[in-house]
C-alpha cells in the first residue's frame, strides 16, 4: 500500500504540544510570513523536499481532529481504501458547500467582490473556467486544505499557488488585482483575500480538470458550519445531489430545482 504522510502544522507552543499521534510536525513556529497562513509552511515543504511519487501527503491545521473527528489511523485507512485516487478529501462544513453553486460563490457571501477577483486571477493564469457558472459538489469541494494527495496533484496545486504568490509578492504596485487580493478581510487576524483564494485552488483543479480523481470521505458525517444553514440537513443532502446531477446530466430542471432550494434558504 502507498505510504501516507500526515503533517500537523504547528505555529505556537500550544499547537506544537498538541501534535496528534501519527502526525509529523510541520514547523511554522517562526511566523515568518503569517500573511500567507498555512501556505507558507506547505510551500516551503513542497519546494524543499523530494516526494515519493507513489505516496500521499497531507498538511493539516491544528483543528483538523476537532472539525472531522478523524485520527491518523482513520485517515490512513480511508486513503488506502480510496482505490488509488489522486486526491482524498476530508472536508467539513458540507452545508457551506452544498447551498452554493461553488465555493467562490460561497465566499462571495462573506467577501463581496471575491468572485470577480478570483475570476480575474483565473484568466491571468490561463485557465478556462467561468466561476459564475462552475458547478462544484462534494466530489470537488475542499475547505481548509483538508486533503491528502499524490505528488503529481501537489505539483499542479503548487504551480497555481506560486503564480498567485508571485502576483501578490512581485506584481506591479498599481495592479488592481494585486491590491484586491492583498486587502485585509474581516476574518479574525485580518486575513488577506489571497489566503481564501489559495484555499480554493484544490477545488478548482478538481472541478475543471477531469484527469484528477478524488475520493471524498462522507462530508455529512463531519462537522457542519456554525451558520444557520447547519439546521437544513436534508436540504443540504438534496442540494449536493442536485449539483451532481447537473454536472452529470446537465438538465435545466436539475439546475432550476437547485436554484429554488438555494434561494429559499439563503
Amino acid at each position: 500500500m502507498s505510504p501516507v504522510h500526515l503533517y500537523h502544522i504547528a505555529y505556537s507552543p500550544e499547537t506544537l504540544a498538541s501534535v496528534p499521534p501519527g502526525f509529523s510536525v510541520l514547523d511554522n513556529m517562526s511566523g515568518l510570513r503569517n500573511d500567507w497562513r498555512e501556505y507558507w509552511p506547505m510551500r516551503t515543504f513542497l519546494l524543499r523536499e523530494t516526494l515519493d511519487p507513489e505516496a500521499y501527503y497531507g498538511f493539516f491545521s491544528p483543528r483538523f481532529q476537532e472539525k472531522t473527528g478523524l485520527d491518523a489511523g482513520k485517515v490512513t485507512a480511508f486513503v488506502h481504501a480510496a482505490g488509488g485516487a489522486d486526491v482524498v478529501a476530508f472536508s467539513p462544513q458540507v452545508d457551506m458547500g452544498a447551498f452554493f453553486l461553488n465555493i467562490f460563490e460561497q465566499e462571495e457571501l462573506f467577501q463581496p467582490g471575491f468572485s470577480a477577483l478570483s475570476q480575474e486571477f483565473v484568466q491571468r493564469v490561463g485557465l478556462q473556467a467561468d466561476l459564475a457558472t462552475l458547478v462544484m459538489d462534494s466530489r470537488h469541494i475542499i475547505f481548509s486544505n483538508y486533503f491528502v494527495a499524490k505528488p503529481a496533484f501537489w505539483r499542479a496545486w503548487l504551480d497555481l499557488n506560486e503564480q498567485l504568490f508571485a502576483l501578490c509578492e512581485r506584481g506591479p504596485a498599481d495592479d488592481a488585482l494585486r491590491a484586491g487580493l492583498t486587502d485585509a478581510t474581516t476574518y479574525p487576524g485580518a486575513v488577506q483575500r489571497k489566503v481564501f483564494l489559495m484555499e480554493r485552488i484544490a477545488s478548482l483543479l478538481l472541478a475543471i480538470d477531469a484527469r484528477w480523481t478524488c475520493k471524498a470521505y462522507n462530508p455529512f458525517g463531519l462537522a457542519w458550519s456554525a451558520s444557520r444553514l447547519n439546521q437544513f440537513r436534508l436540504e443540504a443532502i438534496l442540494s449536493d445531489a442536485l449539483k451532481m446531477a447537473i454536472r452529470e446530466q446537465g438538465y435545466a430542471e436539475y439546475y432550476e430545482a437547485f436554484s429554488a432550494m438555494r434561494d429559499k434558504l439563503r
